[in-house]
């Protein structure tokens, strides 16, 4: 069961344009239009450089483009990756006795695929890392696809096995990126970029577990698809995560980095230094929270400005308007206007 903190997650327009981007470059802005009203999205949402999309228009806005592409990657690579891809790929994957045979089965199976990249898996110091290299040197980079193709390989693998997998570390071969405050919600792990490669580092003992996942199981999972690989749950050794689940359960209360500190048990010293470690601070958490649940009611209910802004623990509608514009540039009424848009 999704609590109100994970449900209500929400992740930056990147993912918005960079979803619609071969509609729009190869079939014209009147075909992205008509995917995004299949999605259900307001188009005024293209806009707004730092609009969010919600969990459930991402998964509604992937499902549209997929479709109307006949492309389960949304033209990210430079061959489709055609309806039914990865229905066959899991089902190849159901008997392996472990998750590292299904991942070198996984790695078999894309490199039948692709032109542009080929994937590589090797083991050494006691981890498993699978990468991305480019066939030819200078092979353009698209962060989305690179971003999706590590997404997918720890969604399955964490499917596989029943829980969600922690990485030991998540390579990028491209910039920081502006949105970098997603990562520490869908890749639980150390993060790097500039990198040249990109690439995914799991603990070996992980890959070397066994696993017993039934058909009837993996129809559940491609029915939700790709929701169940993209926003698996949380992962608790994360500090952003652990923050994140604590102030969901007092989102309306005035919590302090002191206060957090002595509710798990370690020094405000060293929790800011694991916020470091992750890219983050503490008021950085709390506002993402608080913006995505913003978003999250603005989208999908009537709450008025003013009761909204004291759930969220703001002392007055004022400041939970200010505070609403310096996250997504629009006032919390125009942003709802926006998201109705159409309706």
């Amino acid at each position: 069961m999704q609590l109100p903190w994970q449900s209500a997650f929400t992740v930056s327009a990147h993912f918005l344009h960079g979803m619609l981007h071969f509609v729009r470059t190869h079939r014209g802005e009147k075909a992205a239009a008509q995917v995004l009203a299949g999605a259900a999205i307001p188009q005024s949402l293209l806009d707004q450089p730092d609009a969010r999309l919600t969990r459930q228009q991402y998964v509604a806005l992937y499902r549209t483009v997929a479709a109307a592409l006949d492309d389960e990657m949304l033209g990210l690579w430079s061959r489709p990756i055609r309806t039914g891809t990865l229905k066959y790929l899991m089902l190849s994957l159901l008997d392996a006795p472990t998750v590292l045979v299904a991942l070198n089965r996984f790695v078999r199976f894309w490199n039948l695929l692709l032109d542009d990249y080929r994937l590589q898996i090797s083991t050494k110091n006691n981890l498993v890392r699978l990468a991305l290299v480019e066939r030819t040197p200078g092979t353009h980079v698209t962060p989305l696809a690179h971003e999706l193709m590590m997404k997918l390989i720890h969604g399955i693998a964490s499917w596989l096995l029943g829980r969600e997998i922690g990485l030991h570390r998540v390579e990028f071969g491209f910039a920081r990126p502006r949105h970098v405050e997603d990562y520490a919600f869908l890749y639980p792990g150390e993060l790097r970029f500039d990198t040249g490669t990109t690439s995914i580092h799991f603990a070996y003992t992980d890959c070397a577990e066994r696993f017993k996942r039934e058909k009837h199981e993996l129809w559940a999972f491609l029915k939700r698809a790709p929701e169940d690989w993209t926003f698996s749950a949380f992962h608790h050794a994360s500090i952003a995560a652990r923050t994140r689940e604590y102030l969901g359960r007092n989102v309306a209360q005035a919590v302090t980095v002191r206060d957090l500190a002595q509710a798990l048990h370690i020094s405000v010293r060293t929790l800011n230094r694991r916020f470091a470690e992750e890219g983050t601070h503490f008021q950085a958490v709390k506002d993402g929270l608080r913006r995505d649940i913003a978003v999250h009611r603005l989208t999908n209910s009537n709450t008025a400005v003013a009761a909204l802004a004291s759930d969220l623990g703001f002392a007055d509608a004022t400041g939970f308007c200010r505070a609403f514009r310096q996250w997504t540039g629009s006032s919390p009424s125009d942003y709802r206007k926006g998201t109705r848009h159409g309706e």
